[in-house]
C-alpha cells in the first residue's frame, strides 16, 4: 500500500502579451499569443481587431492618421506562439482585443462546479498559510482483529470509485471551481509501530492540498494488537461527519471482500452546489481582506465531563425544553458577556456550525461532502434574564438555523466558532459491519481542526458517554486552558443540583475577567487596499521596497528590503482574492520582484518590465502602461480561468523578452 501523486489539474486559457510601440520606444504595437491558434481562430482575432477598431477609442487612439488604412500582420513566433502586429493601434484598442482574445475561453464551457463561498474562504486560507496541517481535521480510531493489506485496500478504492467528493479537488484559477477526476488512488501509507511502543495519537504533519485530487489522506499504525487508524482530510472539502459517513461505506465494502454495490452516490456534492446556487445565491464573500495570522501557530486544549457529569447535562437540557449543544451555547455566551466586561445588558455574537445536510434536497442527509456552514449568532445577554431565557433564545436561533443552512456565511467567519457533533449513529453502522469480519473498532474521536476563525469550540461525545470539549485557537492566545477550565465549571453548575436561575448568578461563578486572549483575539488590521502590497522580493537586496510586505505572502518584519531589481506588476481585478496573486508570486520563476497594484493605481515610475491583468482590465492596463515614465512595460493579459503557475509562466516569459530586448 503506497501514496500515490497525481499531478495538479489547471484550468488552461489563453493569455496575451502587448507591447506599448510608444513614439519613444523602438517596439511597434504588437500582441503576443499565447496558446494554440487554428485558422478558425485567426478568423476570430481578426474580426475582433476590426470590432475594436471600428470602436469610439478605435480611429483616434494612437493619435496617428494613417491608423485605419494600417493592415494587421500576423507571424508565427514559436510551438503555440503568434505575435499579431498591429500598426499605429492605440492602448485602447490593444487593450479591448486583448480582452477579446482571452474573453473567448469563457464563453467555451467551463469545466467543474463553483467553488461555495465558504469553500473560498478555507482555500484562501491555505494559501495564505501553507504550512502542514492547516485547514485539515484528523479522525482517529483504533482496530482490534485481523487487518487484511489487500482487502483493505480494494475497499478503500471501492469507496472511491462511488464518491465523487474523494475524486475532487480545486483548480488553480483566481475563481475556484470544483473538478472531478475519473479515477483516484486512494492515499494509504502503513507504518509498523515497534513491539512495546506506543502508536502516536496524530499522524505525521503532513498537510492536505485541497489542489491534489484526493482530499482524505489514510494513515495506519500496525501494530502487534492490531492497528490505529488515522484519517486526515481538509475542511474545503470534507468535514468530520462526512469522514464518519465514509468509513461508514469502507466497512460494508471490506464485509464484502473489497467490493461496494452501486454506482457512484447521487445527489453528490455537484448536486448540492446546484441546489446552493439556485436557492442561496453567493454573496461575493470578501476574503481577500481578511487576516490569516499565523503568528506564533495554533494551539489546542481538551477537558472531559465525566459520565455522570454527561447525563447530568443532558438531564438539564431536558427540563429546560432544549439540547445539549444549547447549553454548550448559553456557556459560550456567557464567557464572551464575562470576558467583554460588560457590567450590564449587552449583545454578544459568535458562529455557530450548522449542517447543510438538513436542506431540503433528497439525499442530502447523506452526503459525505461538506456542505456544512457557519452562521452568526447574536444574542442580548441580560444579566437579570433567567438562564431558561437565554436558553430558549439560542434554542430558536438553532431552530432558524436549520431552516436556511446553505446560506453564505458572511461576517461569522470572523466570530469565534460553536460546534457540537453527534458521531454515534455513523458508528453503530460502521462497528456492526465490521464485527461481521472479525473486527471490533473503537469510536473514531476528533482530534480537531484548524479553522479560519480565531478560536472554536467543538463539543462531542467519546465511546465511554463522555462529553469532550475541544478548544483550538489561532496565534496561540494567552489564557485558552482557562476559558476552557471555566467553560466546563459552567457546564457543571448548569447540570448541578441547584443550577443558577439568572445569568447574573451563572456570572457570578466565573473570576474576574482575564486579559483577553482567546475571547478577545488580537486581529492584525488589514492592509490598506488603495497601497500597493509587496508580494515576492526579487533575488538580490537593495533598494527600499514599493511598499511594506504582505505578511500573509511569507515575508515578515525582520526580512531583508525588496530586491533592487525590476518589478513585475499585477493588477487587482475586482473579486479575485489576494491568494491567488501570492500562489503567482509563489511559482514565479524569475529574478524580479512582484508587486500587487489596486485597480487603476498609477505604475511606479521606473523598473517596471511587466504588468500583468486578467482578462477585462486589459484596457486599464494598457492605458497605465502608455501612461508609465520610461520604457514602457509589457502587458500580459490572462484568460479568466488562467491557473496561477500558467499565469505565472506567461510573466515570466514577458519579463525574460523585456531582459533579452526589445523583440520577440
Amino acid at each position: 500500500m503506497t501514496t500515490s501523486e497525481f499531478p495538479s489539474p489547471r484550468a488552461a486559457g489563453p493569455a496575451v502579451t502587448t507591447r506599448s510601440g510608444r513614439p519613444d520606444h523602438q517596439d511597434a504595437p504588437a500582441l503576443h499569443l499565447l496558446g494554440p491558434l487554428g485558422p478558425d481562430d485567426l478568423d476570430e482575432v481578426l474580426e475582433d481587431l476590426d470590432e475594436a477598431r471600428e470602436g469610439p477609442d478605435g480611429p483616434g487612439a494612437s493619435g496617428a492618421p494613417g491608423d485605419r488604412a494600417a493592415r494587421p500582420r500576423l507571424e508565427p513566433a514559436g510551438p503555440g506562439r503568434h505575435l499579431l502586429h498591429l500598426p499605429g493601434a492605440g492602448p485602447r484598442v490593444r487593450g479591448a482585443l486583448a480582452d477579446r482574445v482571452t474573453a473567448r475561453a469563457a464563453r467555451l464551457p467551463a469545466a467543474g462546479t463553483p467553488a461555495t463561498g465558504l469553500q473560498r474562504v478555507l482555500l484562501a486560507g491555505h494559501d495564505l498559510s501553507p504550512g502542514p496541517g492547516h485547514h485539515g481535521g484528523q479522525l482517529a480510531f483504533d482496530w482490534h482483529g485481523p487487518l487484511d493489506p489487500a482487502v483493505f485496500t480494494a475497499a478503500w478504492r471501492a469507496v472511491f470509485a462511488a464518491e465523487t467528493v474523494l475524486r475532487s479537488c480545486f483548480d488553480d484559477g483566481p475563481h475556484p471551481r470544483v473538478l472531478v477526476l475519473d479515477t483516484v488512488e486512494p492515499d494509504i501509507t502503513v507504518h509498523h509501530v515497534p513491539d512495546g511502543a506506543r502508536p502516536p495519537a496524530h499522524a505525521p504533519a503532513r498537510g492536505v492540498d485541497p489542489r491534489r485530487p484526493g482530499p482524505l489522506r489514510i494513515t495506519v499504525l500496525r501494530h502487534r494488537a492490531g492497528a490505529r487508524i488515522l484519517l486526515t482530510f481538509h475542511q474545503a472539502l470534507l468535514d468530520a461527519h462526512g469522514v464518519r459517513l465514509l468509513l461508514r461505506s469502507f466497512a460494508r465494502a471490506y464485509r464484502a471482500g473489497g467490493r461496494l454495490p452501486g454506482g457512484e452516490r447521487r445527489p453528490d456534492l455537484r448536486d448540492y452546489a446546484d441546489w446552493l446556487a439556485a436557492r442561496h445565491p453567493d454573496d461575493g464573500l470578501p476574503v481577500a481582506s481578511r487576516a490569516f495570522a499565523d503568528a506564533g501557530g495554533t494551539g489546542r486544549h481538551r477537558l472531559w465531563l465525566t459520565p455522570g457529569g454527561t447525563r447530568a447535562l443532558r438531564t438539564a437540557a431536558g427540563r429546560w425544553g432544549c439540547t445539549e449543544a444549547t447549553l454548550v451555547q448559553v456557556v459560550w455566551a456567557l464567557l464572551l458577556h464575562h470576558d467583554a466586561g460588560a457590567d450590564g445588558p449587552a449583545p454578544v455574537r459568535f458562529a455557530a456550525a450548522v449542517p447543510g445536510r438538513t436542506v431540503a434536497l433528497d439525499g442530502a442527509c447523506d452526503l459525505p461532502g461538506a456542505p456544512c456552514t457557519v452562521l452568526p449568532v447574536t444574542v442580548p445577554v441580560d444579566p437579570r434574564q433567567t438562564l431558561a431565557a437565554l436558553a430558549a433564545t439560542l434554542r430558536d436561533i438553532a431552530v432558524d438555523h436549520f431552516v436556511r443552512a446553505g446560506t453564505p456565511p458572511g461576517r461569522a467567519l470572523d466570530d469565534t466558532l460553536v460546534s457540537f457533533e453527534t458521531p454515534l449513529r455513523e458508528h453503530t453502522v460502521t462497528a456492526r459491519e465490521l464485527a461481521a469480519a472479525g473486527v471490533r473498532v473503537t469510536l473514531p474521536d476528533s482530534l480537531g481542526a484548524d479553522t479560519v476563525h480565531p478560536a472554536t469550540l467543538s463539543a462531542h461525545h467519546d465511546e465511554a458517554g463522555r462529553l469532550v470539549l475541544t478548544l483550538s485557537h489561532r496565534a496561540a492566545p494567552s489564557g485558552a486552558a482557562a476559558v476552557l477550565a471555566r467553560a466546563v465549571l459552567l457546564l457543571r453548575a448548569l447540570s448541578g443540583p441547584r443550577p443558577p436561575a439568572t445569568v447574573a448568578g451563572a456570572l457570578a461563578l466565573l473570576p474576574a475577567p482575564g486579559g483577553g486572549g482567546v475571547l478577545r483575539p488580537a486581529r492584525p488590521e488589514p492592509l490598506p487596499e488603495a497601497c500597493p502590497v509587496l508580494l515576492r522580493p526579487g533575488v538580490r537586496p537593495g533598494a527600499d521596497p514599493l511598499s511594506g510586505p504582505d505578511p500573509r505572502s511569507g515575508a515578515g518584519a525582520g526580512d531583508p528590503p525588496a530586491s533592487a531589481a525590476p518589478a513585475v506588476a499585477l493588477l487587482a481585478a475586482p473579486g479575485v482574492d489576494r491568494s491567488y496573486y501570492v500562489r503567482v508570486a509563489r511559482a514565479y520563476r524569475g529574478p524580479e520582484r512582484l508587486v500587487l497594484l489596486p485597480a487603476r493605481h498609477p505604475v511606479p515610475d521606473g523598473g517596471l518590465r511587466v504588468l500583468g491583468a486578467l482578462s477585462g482590465d486589459a484596457g486599464t492596463a494598457c492605458a497605465l502602461a502608455h501612461r508609465a515614465a520610461g520604457p514602457a512595460p509589457a502587458v500580459v493579459v490572462a484568460a479568466p480561468a488562467t491557473g496561477a503557475a500558467d499565469f505565472a509562466a506567461a510573466l515570466a516569459a514577458a519579463a525574460a523578452g523585456t531582459r533579452a530586448g526589445p523583440s520577440y
